[in-house]
């Protein structure tokens, strides 16, 4: 898709990957650069805004990293209200179907699970189990739910490469 392709109609870009994979970067220096609309994943999280820290018998259910914790329904109702091109990223960016078919591109950012780990760490400390959840859930519960979405993509990158290299692929 060239960026002559791209300004002559509405175009709905798809960008996914585990946590920690740079996607929202990514996302964002690709919205700015194309003067697109971000929608983040992360906005339409079903529980409470304000992450409280559950004790480690709720981490275990994982709610937070299924697909079933992102609300498809309202991310949907909004992208069809919105009349611009639009990137939508996310961890689940792809399991949707309704949501996925959207897509004139989708993109994965791939990283292997110790830089998951490290990024995560990096984010939020080791404060609060951090280290255990990240190493026993959220790389766990990508592997059964994100990255089996992979083969959706048309591009995958590097999250652990150059983001403006990554940007110039997107855009070539």
């Amino acid at each position: 898709m060239s960026l002559k392709t791209y300004k002559k109609k509405r175009v709905i870009i798809g960008i996914a990957g585990p946590s920690g994979s740079g996607k929202t970067l990514i996302s964002k220096k690709l919205a700015k650069k194309l003067k697109a609309k971000l929608i983040s994943l992360d906005n339409y999280w079903k529980y409470n805004k304000v992450l409280k820290i559950p004790p480690i018998k709720e981490w275990k259910k994982g709610l937070w990293e299924k697909p079933s914790a992102t609300n498809f329904d309202k991310v949907l109702k909004n992208i069809n209200r919105l009349k611009k091109n639009i990137i939508v990223e996310g961890l689940h960016t792809f399991n949707d179907k309704k949501l996925r078919e959207m897509f004139d591109f989708k993109i994965y950012v791939d990283i292997p699970d110790s830089l998951i780990i490290k990024r995560r760490l990096k984010k939020f400390g080791k404060k609060d189990n951090q280290e255990w959840y990240s190493k026993n859930i959220v790389t766990q519960f990508y592997k059964k739910y994100g990255k089996p979405k992979k083969i959706y993509a048309n591009l995958i990158l590097k999250g652990n490469k150059n983001v403006n290299n990554n940007l110039k692929k997107i855009l070539n």
